[in-house]
């Protein structure tokens, strides 16, 4: 894996991977092999699907989340496997390069894309995975 071709490719992470949530094994290699770089948001919706957020690219809103750039071999991999990617049966998510708006300008990064149906009552209407947890 030293020639991993995703050295340098950025990802845009929006639920459990985001700073400050849950810190398992796969978090925490995940933000020790890669670099924060900004804050961002893309066009979608977010639903929860459980202890974790599904972002499906229809309505108006947008998904708050983070953009990181990949520093490290095989946190591509490890990404698609925390995401489901190699699961028997078809993948929970699909991952696509789409442009993440910043502070300081688009960033195209890889998103993963919840690729099933989804519950219309586990709507998260601010797209911030923070907010499924506040009671207001």
């Amino acid at each position: 894996m030293e020639n991993d071709p995703f050295i340098g490719h950025r990802v845009f992470v929006y639920g459990t991977l985001r700073r400050g949530f849950v810190n398992n094994e796969a978090t925490l290699a995940f933000r020790n092999g890669a670099t924060f770089l900004s804050e961002g948001r893309v066009p979608g919706t977010m639903y929860s699907v459980g202890w974790y957020p599904a972002l499906i690219e229809d309505g108006d809103g947008h998904v708050t989340g983070e953009v990181w750039e990949i520093s490290e071999p095989g946190i591509m991999h490890l990404l698609d496997e925390y995401e489901g990617l190699f699961d028997e049966g078809p993948p929970e998510y699909q991952r696509a390069i789409r442009a993440v708006d910043t502070p300081t300008g688009p960033i195209d990064a890889w998103v993963y894309i919840y690729a099933h149906e989804v519950n219309p009552m586990h709507l998260i209407p601010t797209g911030n995975w923070a907010d499924a947890f506040n009671d207001a």
